[in-house]
């Protein structure tokens, strides 16, 4: 009997049958997740967390979201998401379970799909209190890694700019959402942004109720939400 990824049992030999959304479908089989591939959900909560990775083009943060949807092919043949990785640890970029709008992000950012990256380290989740257009202003780190502009004339991200230093936004990464959520405190393209402090944040777990965790055979592990487990189709084998 078939049942939806979401609803299937925890640590159970499990076998894909179909997946209804097709781009979905289509960015699993570049991983190497396909129909027919066996695997299983894992039953452990991970813990998100941004990253600073390096790139062709140098380092880059990336949030604890964007991380989780970045999935890389180790040098050893293993493949998770870039927040899995350990400090030093180099691979490619295999593919990504998100869906245009990250890719893009990810170009401005200057990676794509087959770069070489290595990680450089973890970071703790971060608020980045600022001025924007002299009203102040927190955001998340999630929020900060997405506002990009310039800085002192270097095209940076504003969680990568110097404390104290005027930030001419000149786009903002990520879908309607984010941008929605970016723009309610004021940053939009042309707004002047000043970062006066970064402080820690409440780390958040990610349980089963947020992510399905899953891993194949083969050892690609993979962080879903549970709208995407919803297309897949499995049997328990």
């Amino acid at each position: 009997m078939s049942l939806t990824l979401r609803n299937a049992p925890v640590e159970k030999n499990l076998m894909l049958k179909a997946v209804s959304s097709e781009s979905l479908k289509n960015r699993l089989e570049r991983m190497g997740l396909h129909i027919g591939s066996e695997l299983e959900i894992m039953s452990e909560d991970s813990v998100q967390h941004p990253v600073r990775i390096k790139g062709p083009q140098g380092e880059v943060l990336l949030a604890a979201g964007m991380a989780s949807k970045v999935i890389v092919h180790h040098d050893d043949g293993h493949k998770t998401p870039v927040f899995e990785m350990n400090p030093g640890e180099q691979g490619h970029i295999e593919g990504l379970t998100a869906g245009s709008q990250l890719e893009k992000s990810l170009k401005i950012l200057g990676i794509s799909e087959g770069d070489n990256i290595e990680l450089v380290r973890c970071l703790p989740p971060m608020t980045y209190k600022t001025v924007v257009d002299g009203k102040q202003a927190s955001l998340t780190e999630g929020m900060a890694a997405k506002v990009w502009g310039e800085c002192d004339g270097v095209a940076c991200q504003l969680a990568t700019c110097g404390k104290g230093r005027p930030f001419a936004v000149k786009n903002v990464l990520g879908g309607p959402r984010a941008a929605k959520a970016i723009s309610a405190v004021g940053i939009k393209p042309g707004a002047t942004v000043t970062l006066e402090t970064v402080e820690p944040a409440r780390a958040l777990g990610m349980t089963p109720a947020a992510r399905i965790i899953i891993m194949t055979k083969e050892g690609l592990r993979l962080h879903l939400r549970p709208d995407q487990a919803e297309t897949m189709l499995v049997t328990e084998l």
